[in-house]
């Protein structure tokens, strides 16, 4: 925090405000003004203890708000409260006597309930965001940057509870993914005399997750214990924006390899910064979004789509040098490329950042799943990646302001309405990467493992066919196959040539329907659901001339009760078939016909 103070805010001087009655805060506070005077390259003004107890604490919040108001080079604030009540009494306080210190928060105040406490105020009612815009805070896991995992549980935490999670909602849904994995490798017994066991098995199961290559998949990244039994999670600073928790335009990510680096010229640049024995990478957050205007066709292979691109950011253009890996053709221009970050439809300076807006029109490839066709979901895959720098010096954040996130429904459902086979189910926007373990021709790195991540940034659209639409008129035919194939079975056995020859005709129709049906897909190695029921198609056909041949030889070799009950037997197995048929279809789709 307090290198993030002078490297990144360029603050000298600073003041640290903490709660009287916690000795560890008080300890906190020592520990800033410490790391924060290290090697004379910052001042703390003081530290301020306020009074929590109710009957004193507006006085001595305002005698340290009056104070620090007083002093000229006040600098930032590291508020190191972490109760929400007093840290609002405090900001209410500050704001209102009209000082703009940038504040560091404690991490306990890292959440959008805490901005919403501040509702009832005539200010945040003029002006939302008014108390809390532009303050940081440190957090493990920042959403608007984070991974599909990570995407995914917001979206099912915000289904299950209609609002957005903490950050300790994710780490403890992460501390749930190790307890559980932990219990199912130590297979325990579960019974009153095991219980000492059972306990020592989980625990060194627990304690054999101490390295990167057994790690588990979280939300943020491998989830693993260090020597210390510490885990290696990575910490995000945050910003307030409207009540909502933004990544802070500029981050720093630990160099894990700073011997293979020319260190002294990259400090000189500024690219890294150093704490101890430790360097960081400057690490520039660019605020970018994807917004659907329209989804124009989905084909069997490719999809067409309309959509802005906008980044916001400081320093040089490098973030709007992006390509997007699956795109096939500009749609309004085939001979132009599909994306020219020379071409920007709006190019200005919004609140001290950089604003660059284009619109990309074009056909993009897509792995589609066809398994459960003509039943089937699909997920349409959206993404740009940064070729020229590594996610060490450059990551893109979902701009969640500018998209204004979460969205309604009807809204986000607004671009697929044009698409008539196809019903809008969700949309899911998070920060994605595309990695390279090319030495790319450098003899140092021709015995290392190095591995390049590019930063970029993904929507995953999902859709659900509109399966009535394409029953409709796919599965009528084979209806009426299936009845005229029936109607053979009333046939008399005399009529062995319509009994054989009519079936016989359907199957052929079948095969010709099916070939038409194989055309409507790309070529796959596996078998759609749809093909299972031309199968059955395909047997029904044969089951009355199978039927026919043998009780023509029953009926014929005198065999006059059992000709009786298998010709019964065939009226009633062949409506089994169908009706079963149906049945496990209904039983697996019966969800999906919309």
């Amino acid at each position: 925090m307090s290198i993030y103070a002078q490297q990144v805010l360029k603050v000298k001087t600073a003041n640290v405000i903490y709660d009287k009655s916690s000795k560890n805060q008080q300890t906190q506070s020592e520990v800033i003004k410490s790391a924060f005077e290290a090697n004379g390259n910052g001042k703390i003004q003081r530290i301020w203890a306020v009074d929590s107890d109710p009957a004193n604490r507006k006085s001595s919040i305002q005698q340290i708000v009056n104070e620090i108001a007083a002093e000229p080079e006040a600098g930032i604030l590291f508020l190191t409260i972490s109760k929400e009540d007093l840290a609002e009494d405090f900001l209410v306080a500050l704001k209102q006597k009209g000082l703009k210190n940038s504040i560091l928060g404690e991490q306990a105040l890292g959440r959008e309930s805490f901005a919403k406490r501040f509702d009832k105020y005539d200010e945040e009612k003029k002006s939302i965001g008014f108390f809390t815009d532009g303050m940081y805070v440190p957090l493990p896991i920042l959403f608007d940057s984070a991974g599909a995992d990570a995407q995914d549980f917001l979206s099912a935490y915000q289904n299950a509870y209609n609002k957005t999670p903490s950050y300790l909602g994710a780490k403890f849904y992460e501390a749930a993914i190790v307890a559980v994995d932990a219990i199912r490798k130590a297979n325990p017994r579960l019974t009153p005399a095991s219980l000492t066991d059972d306990r020592e098995q989980v625990r060194e199961a627990l304690a054999k997750l101490n390295n990167r290559k057994v790690g588990l998949r979280g939300l943020t990244g491998l989830l693993y214990f260090n020597s210390d039994r510490n885990s290696d999670q990575p910490v995000r600073l945050a910003q307030f924006q409207n009540h909502k928790l933004i990544s802070a335009s500029q981050q720093f990510t630990q160099i894990t390899n700073p011997e293979r680096l020319n260190l002294p010229k990259e400090l000189e640049a500024g690219s890294i910064v150093r704490a101890g024995d430790q360097y960081f990478w400057r690490q520039r957050v660019v605020y970018a979004a994807m917004d659907i205007n329209k989804l124009n066709r989905i084909d069997k292979s490719t999809f067409t789509a309309d959509f802005y691109v906008w980044f916001r950011y400081s320093g040089n253009d490098d973030p709007t040098k992006i390509q997007f890996p699956d795109a096939v053709v500009n749609s309004v221009n085939p001979t132009a490329p599909v994306f020219d970050s020379k071409d920007p439809i709006k190019a200005q300076v919004v609140d001290g950042l950089n604003y660059r807006l284009f619109r990309v029109r074009g056909e993009f490839r897509n792995a589609f799943d066809f398994r459960d066709y003509p039943f089937d979901s699909q997920k349409l895959n959206l993404r740009f990646d940064n070729p020229n720098l590594s996610t060490d010096r450059l990551v893109y954040a979902i701009d969640t302001v500018g998209l204004r996130l979460p969205r309604d429904k009807d809204l986000e459902r607004k671009p697929f309405q044009g698409l008539q086979l196809w019903t809008f189910k969700d949309i899911t926007y998070f920060q994605d990467s595309s990695r390279s373990t090319s030495t790319q021709g450098d003899p140092d790195l021709f015995q290392s493992n190095v591995q390049v991540e590019y930063p970029g940034l993904s929507i995953r659209m999902t859709v659900k066919r509109r399966t009535l639409v394409f029953l409709s008129k796919n599965i009528l035919p084979l209806i009426l196959l299936s009845l005229l194939v029936y109607c053979c079975l009333f046939f008399p056995y005399t009529m062995f040539v319509p009994r054989t020859m009519a079936p016989a005709s359907a199957l052929l129709s079948g095969i010709v329907l099916l070939l038409s049906f194989n055309n409507q897909l790309p070529e796959v190695g596996y078998t759609v659901a749809m093909e299972y029921v031309f199968y059955v198609f395909f047997c029904l056909c044969l089951f009355p001339i199978i039927v026919t041949v043998i009780g023509t030889k029953l009926e014929r070799d005198g065999h006059k009760k059992a000709f009786k009950y298998f010709n019964i037997a065939s009226l009633i197995i062949y409506p089994l078939i169908l009706i079963t048929t149906v049945a496990i279809f209904a039983i697996n789709y019966g969800d999906r016909l919309v």
